[in-house]
């Protein structure tokens, strides 16, 4: 099990494919397990190296305070393990955060940047709903198991169409979730530092070629969200994938693996 190690903590990591190198950072409580709708199709083309954030799947889980900025630095940790020296980014959520500040603070290590489904958080971000607030937050503190609490959040990550015409989709995606639970510790320190997340003003920074996905039925980061990263980005395309929710990787797997293999070919 090929692990590296950053600030004292060790990450795990995996790779998988040959070609140009392509990183996949995943969201908050999720691992490396959660790309599974993913990875296999751009593994075809791109040499894929997936790997889990501290707090979740097969890293270490330390108590200590997380930070995005610090997350990232893990992932550079992973790309040092490699032995790649430039690469593909794509992150999702907080993925989508952490790939944001990689490229920020190592422009020589990013070749392109595929942002899906985040905000560059500060001034510019929109809120979701009180109530979705209110339940990322709160629900770490509702004794539940980790399958009653994927279930739980559920009306959030998902478009309500979606929901209502694709269970056992959700019913995959949250077996999988749930396969290596995330501790609760772990869960409420991403979040912290999802919450303390902040690129606004240093969007200008980003210089590479940067594509941006969002559901426009996304209600955990709203897709005006999406819509203000592609503005204050230079040179930003912004791809909406129609009436997705936050889940875009398992509404619409197919469209969005096949645009994201377009854009990364033409890099």
């Amino acid at each position: 099990m090929p692990t590296t190690t950053n600030n004292g903590t060790e990450i795990y990591y995996e790779v998988h494919g040959e070609g140009e190198p392509l990183l996949l950072i995943m969201g908050l409580s999720h691992n490396a397990l959660s790309w599974n709708r993913t990875w296999p199709a751009l593994a075809e083309k791109y040499q894929v190296i997936l790997f889990d954030n501290r707090g979740t799947g097969r890293s270490a889980k330390p108590q200590s305070s997380y930070s995005i900025e610090l997350m990232a630095d893990d992932a550079k940790a992973v790309l040092d393990a490699v032995e790649v020296d430039k690469v593909h980014v794509y992150g999702i959520s907080m993925g989508g955060m952490i790939a944001q500040k990689l490229a920020i603070n190592y422009p020589d290590r990013v070749q392109s940047l595929i942002l899906g489904c985040t905000t560059a958080g500060g001034a510019t971000h929109i809120q979701p709903s009180p109530d979705v607030s209110m339940l990322m937050i709160s629900r770490a503190s509702v004794p539940s198991t980790p399958e009653e609490i994927a279930w739980a959040v559920v009306p959030i990550l998902y478009s309500e169409t979606f929901i209502e015409n694709n269970h056992s989709d959700i019913a995959e995606d949250i077996k999988t979730r749930i396969e290596i639970p995330t501790p609760v510790h772990g869960y409420m320190l991403q979040l912290q530092a999802c919450l303390a997340h902040d690129t606004s003003t240093d969007l200008e920074k980003i210089t590479v070629p940067t594509l941006v996905i969002h559901g426009d039925a996304d209600k955990l980061v709203p897709y005006e969200n999406g819509v203000t990263l592609a503005s204050r980005i230079k040179n930003a395309e912004l791809f909406t994938v129609p009436g997705a929710g936050h889940i875009y990787v398992t509404e619409a797997a197919d469209i969005v693996n096949n645009k994201v293999l377009q854009f990364l070919q033409n890099q």
